[in-house]
């Protein structure tokens, strides 16, 4: 019974310590220049369609404002990648 008890508890702590691993990679990706409060109305206001492309398009996005990184070129942009930035930029657009 201990045994049961004590890996239970094993698992629930693993849980909780790999919790913020969990997270939306939206918001980690978002959170890299935005607050959480921000990319959390952005998050809820992001079509459903556009939220992959939108996490490719501001990983992109982050890696150019990154020290050494360079300016993105919307040429090295996907289609889907352009329209999950607007669709961010939109959604940023109703939450201020």
């Amino acid at each position: 019974m201990r045994f049961v008890v004590g890996a239970f508890g094993l698992v629930f702590v693993s849980v909780l310590a790999t919790g913020a691993q969990g997270q939306d990679p939206f918001m980690q990706v978002c959170m890299q220049t935005t607050p959480q409060k921000m990319c959390e109305c952005i998050a809820a206001k992001l079509p459903a369609d556009k939220r992959q492309a939108a996490i490719e398009g501001l990983r992109k996005s982050n890696a150019a404002m990154a020290p050494g990184g360079n300016l993105l070129d919307p040429s090295n942009l996907s289609q889907e990648q352009m329209q999950g930035l607007d669709a961010v930029v939109i959604a940023q657009a109703n939450c201020t």
